[in-house]
């Protein structure tokens, strides 16, 4: 029952997590333009991407420590850490009055980890494998609520031509959630006994570097912590990794296709964008256990058709808009053009999903967190690569220049997986000791 409990309680959280980061999200361009003094369309475009670029190198470098900083201080401290960062973060935006200052606001998003600590406390909780799948699933729609709601409110406040006060009640936000994340356990980081306990410290036992010391068995030092993961899951890594990459590429592109290929205006380019995130969310609660048991079950075989699938979905558009078309056929090629990424976002869910079930499952607990912030920080690495391949495609050969750019990746990265993945990667023979 106190599992329970603290996973709704997560739940919550990453929900309020969302809500105030997304509260921002859509009036930060118009503020940008602001502060540049809208002198200039293409200065004010290039400077939001410098900033979005700058959040994201950011975020990857705070991914690393403050995943290793899970492991020492324990799931409590970091939520509470994240939050004031992020209130932090919101607070400075509230009083933004250069360019200078917006960019100062997001250097605490070295601490903005809001859904890597919900993904490591799902880890930690004592969980059966498929509890766990299911879990983390809905940890992605409870962001899905918060990621549908803080837009919409956001936009109506901005609208009201206060770029600032969303930033505010963000602020509040952060603050009050910071608060209840003190109603946390604080034993997350200590393997239960209550369930396959010994078992569970058996298996970390055997997992720790061969002449370890006792001081590294206790606390592994992060360059050997890191060496121990990626031994264990870099196919996993590398896998999520490149397909982060190309899925950059297209959500990058797509504003840009709605808006200059399609012909959305900005009512209807947010509605598609709401439509397509809280898809996802449905997606991942509602469908991702059955869609994992149709895709095959096993997770090397789930990884595999969902790479695969993904890349015939970006072959697909290639092809769809790769010939000239008239003008009545525009109508289905842009009804085909949201199904088909409606079912990207689909299989995108459920291959990022089970890829974190079955890291998790393999890493020891108490490394469980360096694991969540090596993951996160790929994430921030593939969201800091993405964007300009993306658009450079999408530049050089329209809508079918990035299906093709994207299919290709998937099918690089479905190459390297099958030359390298065995059974033995999913568990289903037993390890040699090394």
């Amino acid at each position: 029952m106190e599992t329970k409990i603290y996973v709704y309680m997560v739940y919550a959280l990453v929900t309020l997590y969302a809500l105030c980061y997304q509260l921002q999200a859509p009036v930060e361009p118009f503020l940008v333009d602001k502060l540049t003094k809208g002198d200039n369309a293409a200065e004010s475009a290039a400077a939001y991407g410098r900033l979005k670029s700058f959040f994201a190198f950011v975020q990857c470098i705070g991914s690393l420590v403050f995943g290793a900083l899970l492991d020492r201080v324990g799931i409590r401290i970091g939520f509470v850490v994240n939050f004031l960062a992020c209130a932090l973060s919101y607070y400075l935006l509230s009083i933004t009055d250069s360019m200078e200052m917006l960019f100062l606001s997001k250097v605490p998003g070295i601490c903005v980890a809001g859904f890597l600590c919900a993904q490591t406390t799902l880890a930690k909780l004592q969980m059966t494998k498929e509890t766990k799948q299911q879990a983390l699933g809905r940890l992605t729609s409870a962001y899905t609520i918060g990621g549908v709601l803080g837009p919409y409110i956001g936009g109506q406040l901005g609208a009201q031509g206060d770029y600032f006060i969303g930033a505010q009640y963000a602020t509040i936000g952060c603050l009050m959630a910071a608060v209840l994340c003190l109603f946390l356990p604080g034993d997350l980081d200590a393997p239960s006994q209550k369930e396959g306990g010994e078992e569970n410290k058996k298996t970390m036992e055997s997992k720790e570097p061969k002449g370890a010391s006792k001081e590294e068995k206790g606390q592994l030092q992060w360059p050997k912590a890191a060496q121990l993961i990626m031994s264990l899951v870099w196919l996993y890594l590398f896998t999520k990794v490149v397909t982060g990459v190309a899925n950059s590429m297209s959500r990058s592109a797509l504003p840009l296709i709605l808006k200059n290929e399609l012909g959305f205006d900005e009512a209807m380019m947010g509605t598609m964008m709401s439509v397509q995130f809280g898809f996802g969310g449905f997606a991942n609660a509602v469908l991702l256990e059955p869609l994992t048991k149709l895709l095959g079950g096993k997770v090397g075989v789930v990884v595999r058709n969902c790479v695969l699938a993904m890349a015939v979905g970006y072959l697909l558009i290639a092809i769809i808009f790769g010939f000239a078309g008239d003008d009545g056929a525009k109508d289905v090629r842009t009804f085909l053009f949201v199904g088909i990424t409606m079912g990207l976002a689909m299989f995108q869910y459920s291959l990022s999903t089970s890829i974190t079930v079955h890291t998790t499952d393999i890493v020891p607990q108490k490394l469980k967190g360096t694991l969540m912030g090596i993951e996160h920080a790929l994430f921030s690495l593939a969201s800091f690569v993405g964007p300009s391949a993306g658009i450079a495609l999408f530049a050089a050969g329209g809508i079918s220049g990035i299906g093709l750019g994207c299919a290709a990746v998937f099918l690089a990265s479905l190459a390297v997986w099958m030359v390298f993945h065995t059974a033995t990667d999913d568990g289903e023979k037993k390890q040699k000791p090394e």
